[in-house]
């Protein structure tokens, strides 16, 4: 993939074309896509921006996801079960329902504002639903 390529915004539907042939998505400029339910699972997506991009129950177990901005998207009921989030931008993310056990956040800024730290925690530690006891 070109240079010129990588610098526009991609679609769900050239997203799945990527994942039909490669689990690299590194880099990539997601912003604003509609990927909701799409499994990333194995995935590398270091640096990806998937700013508002609607992630919802979507399948991210075991990504390779530092340095990857879902800043403001909608992770509502997804699953990053051992994913590696280190140094993630999960600021203003809705993360109702989302799973994250076992998930590194180290470094990671986390929505704080929208659910408390605490349930994000319990979620890594117990892999419950952030937002659910």
């Amino acid at each position: 993939m070109s240079k010129e390529e990588k610098s526009q915004t991609l679609s769900r539907k050239e997203v799945l074309e990527i994942l039909a042939e490669s689990k690299d998505l590194r880099d990539l400029d997601i912003r604003k896509a509609n990927l909701i339910k799409v499994d990333f699972s194995g995935c590398d997506l270091r640096n990806t921006n998937f700013s508002y991009a609607n992630l919802k129950e979507a399948y991210f177990k075991g990504a390779d996801m530092r340095e990857v901005s879902l800043w403001n998207a909608n992770l509502e009921g997804a699953d990053f079960t051992d994913a590696d989030l280190e140094g993630a931008d999960l600021d203003y993310s809705k993360m109702r329902g989302a799973v994250l056990y076992r998930a590194n956040l180290r470094r990671a800024t986390l929505p704080t504002e929208l659910v408390p730290r605490e349930d994000i925690l319990r979620s890594v530690k117990t892999g419950c639903k952030v937002g659910q006891k």
